[in-house]
Parts: structure tokens; C-alpha cells; sequence
């Protein structure tokens, strides 16, 4: 009886923000929405936790529950509804930011801090496999697309390679061809490692969601083959990203050995 009276309360919400609320608009507390819809605040509570994680609505601490912004998820990889052998996000377009602009979408970048090259010590140049005094070029920004914020990137450079980017944040040529035209390096691999897992306070900030919405966390090695053959990690990248936002999609060879 409690999951029907669920499910009503949970039609009849989905019915109001779609006919009566606006987009960032706060919904009544769970006391007024008892009493207009009669129901118990725990049926209530359950109905709003279904619809936030439908997508419908935002809950955050302390602040209530509003209207989330109509969004589309970016996918990394194969758009077709038929499956195809297309790789992921970078093996296409070379970034997230221009994949974005081919598929018609407001995109922006705000700078979190100044760029800035700077040593790269124990923990970057472990990731890297550098010097802890070598110079690496930092970005740490977020990619806003059609006016919401959908991952935040603290992004490793190779000094060596790219400091002379400094002070070039219009990102109009994308990395790999500006790699290949002044430094002959060729982007060739990328290995990324994800994990789900709750975002923290600054997290939350920054993608404006709430505690309880899970976030994709990437870590993301890029190599290169120079003029000369050979290869050389030049970019490390953290990405956190708002995982109603993103499908990954990945297509990859099984080992003969994993189906004998």
C-alpha cells in the first residue's frame, strides 16, 4: 500500500514540475507537500529521493529540493543508436570541449586559477614518471556546456613540451594539433582509469549537486610518438565528472586466451 501511495505522490510530482514549476525553482518543503498531497513525510521523502535519482530534481542539505535544469547527457564515445567499433572521446575528436562544439553545444571553460608551470613533486611526477623538480604546465578548470557545469580537470603537462602555452586559454586549436604542428609529437595512446564514488563539499560546489549524487572520477594518461619514434607521456589528467551528465562508452578486443 505504501509503495502505491509512492508511486502516486511520484506521478503527481513528475506531472507539477513539468505544468507548474520552472527550472532552479524550489518545491514546497516535505510538510507542505504532505498536507497537499496527503501523504506521510516518509512517503514524501521517498517520492522526492525517486525523482532526484530520475533526474527530475536536485536535493541539497539543509536547502531543500528544486527543479533541476533540463540537460543532455554527453556521451564519450559511439553516438549512433546502432553500436559500431568507434572509439571513446579522445580516438574521434581529440577533446571533450571540440566533440561538444560538432554536436552543437554552448560550450565554455572557467579557469578555476591561473595556468601556471610549476615543479611537479612527489605525487605528479610518480604519476608521470618525471623528476619531482621538473616542470609541469597545470590547468584546473571546469567545462561548462549549454550553461552547466559538467566536470571539473586539473590537468598535467609536460613543461618541457607545452609551457609556452601559458597565458593561451581560448582553447581554439585543440592540444594534439598544436602538439603535432610545433613540437612533432603525435598523440598515439591514452589509458584511463574510473571510479564511481559520493563528491565532497567543494565538489558539490562546483557542479552544483548535492551530496548524494555520485560523481565518475578519471585519472587519464596521454602519450605521444615524437619524429623520432619515440613515445613520451606528456599529459596527466584528474577529471571529476557529474555522472548524470556522462555515458562512457567503450569498445575493446577480448583476449583469445579469456575464451578457450
Amino acid at each position: 500500500m505504501e509503495k502505491s501511495k509512492i508511486n502516486e505522490v511520484v506521478s503527481e510530482l513528475r506531472n507539477q514540475i513539468k505544468d507548474k514549476y520552472i527550472a532552479g525553482q524550489r518545491l514546497p518543503s516535505e510538510r507542505a507537500l504532505s498536507k497537499e498531497l496527503n501523504a506521510s513525510r516518509g512517503t514524501i521523502r521517498a517520492a522526492l529521493q525517486r525523482l532526484q535519482q530520475e533526474n527530475y530534481i536536485d536535493i541539497l542539505p539543509n536547502s531543500g529540493a528544486f527543479v533541476r535544469f533540463p540537460v543532455q547527457k554527453m556521451t564519450m564515445g559511439n553516438v549512433d543508436p546502432l553500436p559500431k567499433n568507434s572509439g571513446p572521446e579522445l580516438q574521434e575528436v581529440g577533446s571533450f570541449i571540440h566533440l561538444a562544439r560538432e554536436q552543437g553545444r554552448e560550450v565554455s571553460i572557467r579557469y578555476l586559477e591561473p595556468s601556471k608551470v610549476i615543479p611537479a613533486e612527489i605525487e605528479i611526477s610518480r604519476k608521470m614518471g618525471i623528476k619531482p623538480d621538473d616542470e609541469v604546465f597545470k590547468r584546473y578548470r571546469i567545462q561548462v556546456v549549454d550553461r552547466i557545469p559538467y566536470r571539473i580537470l586539473t590537468t598535467y603537462l609536460l613543461g618541457s613540451l607545452t609551457k609556452e602555452l601559458k597565458g593561451q586559454e581560448d582553447h581554439k586549436i585543440p592540444l594534439f594539433d598544436w602538439l603535432r604542428d610545433n613540437k612533432d609529437l603525435n598523440a598515439s595512446e591514452v589509458t584511463e582509469s574510473l571510479n564511481c564514488r559520493m563528491p565532497n563539499e567543494q565538489e558539490c560546489s562546483l557542479l552544483n549537486i548535492s551530496r548524494t549524487q555520485p560523481v565518475v572520477e578519471m585519472d587519464r594518461w596521454i602519450w605521444g610518438i615524437d619524429r623520432k619514434g619515440k613515445k613520451i607521456l606528456f599529459e596527466y589528467s584528474k577529471i571529476i565528472a557529474n555522472s548524470s551528465l556522462h555515458d562512457f562508452t567503450y569498445t575493446y578486443s577480448i583476449n583469445k586466451k579469456a575464451i578457450s
